[in-house]
Parts: structure tokens; C-alpha cells; sequence
């Protein structure tokens, strides 16, 4: 038996050819029955694992494409991050004026989701509590502010937007240093009740003070798209602000990593009256 293997092995294309020979004499002498007995035959021997080794070829082919695709993704998600880092980069240079967030850490999100409704007022990023998000945290683009984070869960956060009615930001009119408190209305106009002696012309900028808790100093805000002027003895005036971002076109947005100045405060109250109690 050995010797007859090593004939088949040395000469291989003879033998193909005796076979297929006599393949072929056996196909036509064969009846139908037979016939069809037979291909059923080769293909289960021959043909199957011929095709078994063809369909992994091809799925491991799709699975090398979509690796490809996925790597070309990440790599398209890296330069949008870096493009949009450039952007707020840029931003802060230009328009903080007092404050530099370079002094804090600032994670890039996307918007994953958000209320069903023509003047959404919430919306859920795609990072939460393990990217070391919390509660409170300033939202911004590169336009200006966005908003604040208001739950954060393991993977995901939700976020209030600016114009919420319930949102209120101390604010400051960028040429004269006048001081306001910017707030909405239902339908989301915004506006702030400024002193009626403040020098404010329709586009001028507002910014964040700094001094409500949340945002840095310096952070735009909008500009005046309205004023409505203070009537005989009144001390305010209304200032109707366009804001700085776009949120009907928002997608991509930064989290400023700051812990709320008052929660620094009240440990330390806190701590301070620990100390006096065992004392």
C-alpha cells in the first residue's frame, strides 16, 4: 500500500488524468440513478470542503474589511477630537479674557440623545462617572457655553441646556463690567435685567463672571439682540441676548472637569466645624 501512495504522490497529474478517465466512462455507462448517486458523492467528498475553505476565505475577507473600516473610524474620531481641542483651544485664547481653562481638564463628548421636542432642554453625552464626570460641571463647544451637567451615570451623563427656565447664570457685559443675572422664559427667550445706567448697544458680548459657582470667568455667553429701555424711576433695564451656540446644529460638546466652588466651601465649613467640635 505504501508503494502505491508514493506512485500517486510522484505522479499526481497521471494519475488526475486516469482518474478523471474513468470518472467519466463510469458517468456514461451509469444510468441516471447512478448518476446522480455519484455527483452526490464527489460533492460531499471533494467539493464540500473545497467550498468550506472558500466561504472562510470570504468571511474572514469581510472580517479584515470591517477591521479596517473600524480603524479608519477611530482614526477619523481621533482627528475630529483634535480638530475640535484646536477649535476650543482657539476659543479660549480669544475670548476668556481673565480665567484660562488650560487649568483644567476639559473632556471632548458627543450628543448621543435628546428630548423629543422642538426646544429640547436636556439632552445625554456619551461619558459619565468612569471619564470622572460629575454632577454640576460646565458644558461648552467651542462657541460658548452650553450648559451644565445635572446626572452622571457610569457611561453616559445628562445635561441642561442654557436656556432652561430653571438654569441662572451671573453674567457680565463684556465693555462696561456691568453685572446681571442671565435667566429664560419658557419658550426660551433669553434675557437679563441689567442697571438701567450700564452703556449697552445691541451686539455687544456677555460672559460668564465667575462668580456663580459653576463656570469660569470669561466664558461667552451671547450677545444683546434687544434692549428694552428702563421707563421713568426704574433701576433695570431688559436685554434680550442671541446666544453664542448653535443648539438646533449641536453635536459635539466639551466637559470643563471643576468642581462647583461652594461644594469646595462647604467642605471646608464643614471640616472647620468638625475641628471646633472636638475641641
Amino acid at each position: 500500500m505504501h508503494w502505491i501512495w508514493q506512485f500517486i504522490v510522484s505522479h499526481r497529474n497521471v494519475t488526475s488524468l486516469i482518474l478523471t478517465i474513468l470518472m467519466s466512462l463510469l458517468m456514461i455507462s451509469a444510468d441516471k440513478q447512478k448518476q446522480q448517486n455519484m455527483v452526490k458523492t464527489l460533492t460531499l467528498t471533494l467539493f464540500s470542503p473545497a467550498q468550506l475553505v472558500i466561504g472562510t476565505f470570504y468571511q474572514l475577507n469581510d472580517v479584515f474589511d470591517e477591521n479596517k473600516k473600524l480603524r479608519e473610524k477611530i482614526i477619523v474620531s481621533e482627528m475630529e477630537n483634535a480638530m475640535f481641542r484646536k477649535k476650543l483651544d482657539t476659543a479660549v485664547v480669544n475670548d476668556v479674557k481673565s480665567d484660562d481653562l488650560s487649568q483644567f481638564e476639559i473632556v471632548s463628548a458627543e450628543i448621543v440623545a435628546r428630548e423629543p421636542s422642538f426646544l429640547y432642554r436636556t439632552a445625554i453625552i456619551n461619558i459619565g462617572t468612569n471619564h470622572g464626570i460629575k454632577a454640576s460641571m460646565p458644558v461648552i463647544s467651542n462657541n460658548g457655553v452650553v450648559g451644565k451637567v445635572i446626572t452622571a451615570l457610569p457611561l453616559t451623563s445628562q445635561i441642561r441646556m442654557l436656556y432652561a427656565s430653571d438654569e441662572y447664570i451671573s453674567i457680565e457685559h463684556e465693555k462696561s463690567g456691568a453685572v446681571g443675572i442671565f435667566s429664560s422664559k419658557t419658550d426660551g427667550t433669553l434675557f437679563s435685567d441689567m442697571r438701567s445706567v450700564a452703556s449697552i448697544d445691541s451686539g455687544d458680548l456677555f460672559i460668564t463672571t465667575g462668580l456663580g459657582g459653576i463656570y469660569p470667568r470669561g466664558l461667552k455667553i451671547g450677545f444683546a439682540e434687544k434692549i428694552e429701555k428702563a421707563k421713568g424711576g426704574e433701576v433695570f433695564k431688559r436685554v434680550y441676548i442671541n446666544p453664542c451656540v448653535d443648539y438646533d446644529h449641536l453635536r459635539n460638546v466639551f466637559v470643563v472637569k471643576s468642581d462647583p466652588i461652594w461644594e469646595a466651601i462647604k467642605n471646608e465649613i464643614y471640616q472647620y466645624d468638625k475641628i471646633k467640635r472636638t475641641e
